[in-house]
């Protein structure tokens, strides 16, 4: 074969600025095999026409798209690329990672609102107001403490079987006290986002009402401690909740967490 029009892979990793280990690498997955390879040297000659090939490629490595699919953008005689079809899954791949990169951005604000909320304790000797919006948590019947093997183990199966029904955690969780009518029940909760309102809801599935609440920090978990840390509102007959989640300040000794108690408060204020 006359190699006078061919380049060498030293030539067209110069005219494409891919490295020569790269276009070896092409050529050992099936996507760039050279026009020609001399038997006798082993060296690898490629087709002018082949800096498209490669810059199709490079195309593919920038928009992350798994080289192993490059061959879905070609024709079947392998002399065409699909652009039009390798644009619109690039697209696609694009977007998702805009969302996902969303769903961390959201995840970093509601850290960062929960870290400025512990901050408000430095401040504060006393209760804090907090106004708590609307929301549905994964409750589970349960009586003990945060900081024990046994509400570790009934979480994560938590996290299991939310994940399992295909739904999303929200930022919260921790226990939920609730006295309706003169009877009290206790949860293990976990927030859960219900962007798309699911009729009938999960029997684990609780709606927690838009609440105003009167908070406290504690350096243990109990929420049954709530009717000493509000004893004016436990005098009140009212449907009320309760909720204890851990506090996440600046600094966080994990060696020694602190906690929040809120109870919510009768309709018309403390």
């Amino acid at each position: 074969m006359d190699k006078k029009h061919l380049l060498t892979i030293g030539n067209i990793s110069k005219q494409t600025g891919v490295h020569i280990k790269s276009l070896r690498y092409y050529d050992k997955i099936g996507i760039l095999p050279p026009a020609h390879v001399d038997r006798e040297t082993g060296y690898r000659y490629y087709d002018f026409s082949q800096i498209q090939l490669v810059e199709a490629i490079q195309l593919c490595v920038e928009l992350d798209i798994p080289l192993n699919r490059f061959t879905e953008f070609l024709t079947e005689d392998k002399k065409s690329i699909r652009y039009g079809k390798l644009i619109a899954y690039g697209s696609m791949l694009a977007d998702e990672k805009i969302r996902a990169i969303n769903t961390k951005l959201h995840i970093l604000d509601e850290m960062q609102k929960h870290i400025r909320h512990a901050e408000n304790y430095r401040f504060h000797n006393g209760p804090i107001k907090l106004a708590i919006p609307e929301k549905y948590c994964w409750a589970l019947p349960y009586r003990g403490r945060q900081r024990s093997t046994e509400y570790h183990l009934k979480f994560n199966r938590a996290l299991e079987d939310i994940s399992r029904r295909g739904l999303k955690t929200g930022s919260e969780a921790g226990i939920l006290m609730m006295s309706r009518s003169g009877v009290t029940e206790r949860f293990l909760y976990i927030e859960v986002d219900m962007e798309q309102s699911r009729e009938p809801l999960p029997e684990e599935i609780i709606h927690l009402p838009e609440l105003s609440c009167i908070c406290m920090k504690t350096d243990h978990s109990d929420i049954e401690q709530a009717a000493f840390l509000f004893p004016d509102l436990f005098s009140r007959e009212y449907d009320r909740i309760v909720m204890e989640t851990e506090l996440f300040p600046d600094h966080y000794y994990f060696s020694h967490p602190h906690y929040e108690i809120r109870c919510s408060v009768p309709d018309g204020g403390a």
